[in-house]
């Protein structure tokens, strides 16, 4: 009897103990499957945008199906090398009286060359009576003092001509400058160009303390955004009244924008080469007056960063600090982001380091 009683005692205890172990596991189970719901669950009620603020910053997270909603296009910066920038007025000029010059002084030519070929006939005519006067040739004194006084006013008409074109070129070249001067002279295919409208030309001032060279090149930036480059024609006798400075005259291609009296900046490099990246300009946005980036920390994550818009080159904004190779940044839908994250603020989403 007694060791079938220790067996029973045996088999009951390791059936508890397989048991608790069953329960054990079981349990386990559950809490994995409980702590999995409590993730989804979490996830699902995970909103598709938000905005938070982190170490200053303000930080956009948005889902994928809210990016492309939004049409978020992200770039990679790469390094590249630049010169500092300068960026001077500069005005469309209006040929209107550099026109008239031309066609005046045309006339003037037509005149004077009219006087030279009638002085030339008188002169003959001169040479010829007075050979038959010295000649004895019944040719009446009278008749020779006419055809010398002939002369004499036909070469009074050459020299007076001649006067008249020397003023003109002179007074063109001190409004006009050395250069489109002689275009307007010799009606140069420059000057064609020019009046055919193909081309136009611009007036540059620059500080009178500048200690740069003259640029041969500048890229002028025409209203609505656009660009386009100009050519250096020679220095510019004529003064902006608003600006004090040395100006310069430039011929660029015509464009829309580009007519007689329109304001522009001109943008130039000088100085040495620096490192850096350039931020495209699509990428920008500006808020109460400051420039800003969005940067893609993470696949759904967009800080917004403050940038310099300084050096302002082709297609964008040259930066030396703060924006290192490798940065991705989004170039297109920055402004659907901006406002989006002023959405949310407004949602009580978060707050937001916008001025």
């Amino acid at each position: 009897m007694k060791p079938n009683h220790r067996m029973t005692i045996i088999g009951w205890a390791g059936g508890l103990i397989v048991t608790l172990l069953v329960l054990t596991f079981l349990g386990a189970c559950n809490n994995r499957f409980d702590k999995d719901d409590v993730d989804r669950t979490a996830q699902a009620k995970k909103p598709p945008a938000e905005v938070s603020v982190e170490n200053g910053q303000t930080v956009v997270s948005l889902d994928l199906p809210t990016q492309n909603r939004l049409g978020l296009e992200v770039v990679t910066l790469t390094q590249t090398v630049t010169r500092a920038q300068v960026t001077s007025p500069a005005v469309v000029l209006s040929v209107q009286d550099l026109a008239t010059f031309r066609n005046s002084y045309i006339a003037a030519q037509a005149q004077l060359q009219k006087s030279r070929v009638e002085a030339g006939v008188a002169r003959k005519e001169y040479t010829r009576l007075k050979t038959l006067f010295e000649e004895n040739q019944n040719i009446s004194e009278k008749a020779l003092q006419s055809a010398e006084g002939v002369l004499l006013a036909n070469e009074a008409d050459v020299h007076a001509g001649e006067q008249q074109l020397n003023l003109q070129e002179s007074v063109v070249r001190q409004e006009w400058g050395s250069v489109a001067s002689r275009w307007a002279v010799e009606g140069s295919p420059e000057l064609q160009r020019i009046f055919d409208q193909r081309e136009v030309l611009v007036q540059m001032t620059i500080s009178p303390g500048a200690t740069f060279g003259v640029p041969k090149t500048i890229s002028l930036e025409i209203p609505g955004g656009t660009r386009t480059e100009a050519s250096f024609v020679s220095s510019f006798p004529r003064v902006d009244p608003r600006i004090q400075g040395k100006t310069l005259l430039y011929v660029a291609p015509a464009r829309a924008g580009l007519t007689p009296g329109v304001n522009l900046l001109a943008h130039f490099s000088i100085g040495n080469q620096m490192q850096g990246v350039v931020v495209p300009t699509s990428a920008v946005v500006w808020s109460e007056g400051k420039a800003w980036v969005y940067q893609q920390t993470a696949p759904d994550r967009f800080t917004r960063r403050a940038v310099a818009t300084d050096i302002p080159i082709e297609k964008g904004f040259f930066v030396a600090k703060g924006f290192s190779t490798g940065i991705k940044l989004v170039i297109q839908g920055a402004q659907a982001l901006l406002s989006e994250e002023l959405l949310l603020h407004g949602q009580g989403g978060g707050e937001t380091d916008v001025d």
